[in-house]
């Protein structure tokens, strides 16, 4: 998982976002997360699994007890499953892929 800030306020996700590197990404995560990102965007996330829907999870609460939004735009659809069947979906606050024509 490789994460950049595409701008001052967006963290840019790409590759997947599973078990095999939330840690890696956790710790990646921690100073840009306090630099202000507003928003996370997945439009490059190839997989998500239930490790990736936990780290978001806690980003989210994060920045709520910061009395932060974060906002997560463009959802794969297995993260948006997950979410559904986690009931979790509307904590994320999620942004799905549009369809592209």
């Amino acid at each position: 998982m490789n994460s950049a800030p595409e701008n001052d306020n967006v963290l840019s996700l790409h590759g997947t976002l599973t078990l095999d590197n939330v840690a890696s990404t956790w710790r990646e995560s921690q100073s840009l997360l306090h630099e202000g990102i507003q928003t996370v965007d997945l439009s490059d996330v190839t997989r998500v699994d239930s490790a990736g829907l936990a780290l978001l999870l806690e980003w989210q609460a994060r920045a709520h007890k910061r009395h932060k939004a974060l906002r997560i735009v463009n959802a794969p659809d297995d993260l948006i499953r997950l979410a559904d069947l986690s009931e979790a979906k509307d904590l994320l606050g999620l942004n799905g892929r549009s369809v592209k024509g």
